[in-house]
């Protein structure tokens, strides 16, 4: 298919007979099979409770959770911001406010961010990375057929970034285009195999069996489609990636202690013991001797805003998940259209090392619960997790029941993942039907 052959995106569930993973509920209703008056004040003791054995059997600076059932949300922090000023007169406890680096959370900010330019007809799922960045030239030509679908869902055959120089952090306008048009990482790229290997994006029969390799340097090039395209939108003069996020998707979602900026963030400091700031958790990491020290860097630089740089807090990320299961029912559709969810939340590949499923940004899971009545329920997740040097991040949302789950941790290698499972089980195993 030629770029000129436009595909209108709410067309392609159609024309894809691909099975949700959903079984037996529409991903898009869920909201009225859960009570949450009826088991607000347990809810809220069982996340408090819940917090305080993560911290008695974890050994960890700090943690922050939180749990959204409707317009309920239940948010617990414990820990320390800065481990270690602990007995200084300086020591400050966690907030459930504070704000945390979330690493590759940021992904499905830059996929919506493309799906956002997707529905408006600025970009098309089937279009040629070549033709978006005309000006990218990598020295392996098979990149020539990757397609934005490939790009969103790690099947281009792009390889990974192998050092974020955290350690100087670049703070320029034009750093992520810099990053993406010449530097060797991206320009000197051999590809893991030929895209056109991967089955086509409307094979139904072979869909599930593309190749599969997690690439944030795709992700940095899709953040610059989002600058190179913005200006397609009607009424928009054009914007840079992280202004465009913020204008068109934090914004909508009341995401007022967000940003992929976190050098504008006052009190903010490439060197964490440097920092000044009386909100934001410090990034700490664990010696061999099993002591937790602060990082030696906090992890930011422009280049990679796209797909690592998003700082925000537990009750941010409730509102964007929030947002996105209302957008996704229809009833209100504050960041995309509840038909474009038939796409993104579609399986696209299979992740190799865990079985769960790839959608369009967003990882797809199962997780089976048994209820307080004994029986054994098994529910689908949507999100993504988050590891950078000081910081974990876990971001989940369960549209069956209307649920948001988020813990976030302030020290490399947390198992927030693991605490994320155990939390939603914990959660779900309560409520009414």
């Amino acid at each position: 298919m030629e770029k000129e052959d436009k595909v209108d995106m709410r067309d392609i569930a159609d024309c894809v007979d691909v099975k949700n993973i959903e079984d037996n509920v529409d991903i898009r209703d869920g909201a009225d099979c859960v009570d949450v008056a009826e088991n607000t004040l347990d809810l809220r003791k069982t996340v408090s409770d819940f917090a305080d054995r993560v911290m008695d059997e974890n050994d960890l600076p700090g943690v922050a959770m939180g749990v959204s059932l409707g317009e309920e949300s239940f948010c617990a922090a414990r820990g320390l911001r800065d481990y270690t000023r602990k007995g200084q007169p300086d020591c400050a406890p966690l907030q459930e406010s504070d704000v945390f680096h979330c690493a590759s959370v940021s992904k499905l900010f830059t996929s919506s961010a493309i799906m956002k330019l997707v529905e408006c007809g600025a970009l098309n799922l089937y279009d040629r990375l070549r033709d978006l960045i005309p000006e990218l030239h990598i020295a392996d030509k098979r990149f020539e057929e990757i397609r934005l679908w490939n790009m969103l869902t790690h099947t281009s055959g792009l390889g990974d970034v192998s050092d974020y120089h955290w350690e100087n952090p670049l703070v320029s306008e034009d750093a992520l285009g810099e990053y993406v048009l010449n530097d060797p990482e991206c320009v000197n790229q051999t590809m893991l195999w030929d895209p056109m290997t991967n089955p086509e994006f409307y094979d139904p029969s072979a869909r599930e069996q593309s190749l599969f390799r997690y690439s944030n340097v795709a992700y940095e090039m899709l953040g610059y489609i989002v600058t190179l395209h913005s200006c397609k939108i009607p009424g928009c003069s054009g914007l840079s990636y992280e202004d465009f996020v913020a204008e068109y998707l934090l914004k909508p979602a009341g995401m007022t202690s967000s940003t992929m900026k976190t050098f504008a963030r006052e009190g903010w400091a490439s060197e964490p013991g440097s920092m000044t700031a009386d909100n934001m958790a410090r990034p700490h990491c664990r010696r061999e001797d099993r002591s937790i020290v602060l990082s030696d860097h906090y992890p930011y630089t422009r280049q990679h805003g796209p797909s690592s740089t998003l700082t925000s807090n537990i009750p941010d990320l409730l509102a964007w998940g929030r947002a996105h299961m209302a957008s996704a029912s229809g009833r209100q559709e504050t960041l995309l259209h509840r038909e474009t969810y038939d796409s993104i939340w579609r399986s696209y590949a299979t992740v190799p090392n865990n079985g769960e499923k790839m959608g369009l940004g967003w990882f797809m899971r199962k997780q089976k619960v048994s209820g307080s009545d004994d029986i054994i329920r098994e529910y689908t997740l949507y999100g993504h997790e988050g590891t950078d040097d000081g910081f974990r991040a876990s971001f989940w949302i369960c549209p069956e029941l209307d649920m948001v789950t988020v813990v976030l941790a302030n020290l490399s290698g947390a198992p927030v993942k693991r605490i994320n499972k155990r939390l939603f089980e914990a959660v779900a195993r309560q409520l009414s039907y």
